[in-house]
């Protein structure tokens, strides 16, 4: 089941399925490395905050708006 990557728990490897949103700001995830087909696990999660999550080697925090335009699969 899709869904916004803002619902994932932290622990946990998804894949990115579909990036929403504005296209500035689609275009800004993409150069950051959250492609469609990608996979990346949550590192941290808090209930109301940033979450930082590992991608392509890196770790990356992101504003809780971002993502929920960042649609994954468990």
């Amino acid at each position: 089941m899709i869904k916004p990557l803002s619902f994932i728990k932290q622990g946990r490897v998804v894949t990115i399925q579909d990036i929403a949103g504005c296209p500035q700001r689609k275009r800004h995830l993409e150069e950051m490395g959250f492609i469609p087909g990608t996979p990346l696990e949550v590192c941290r999660c808090c209930q109301q905050g940033p979450l930082v999550v590992a991608i392509r080697g890196g770790k990356v925090m992101l504003g809780e708006e971002m993502a929920k335009d960042i649609m994954v699969r468990p």
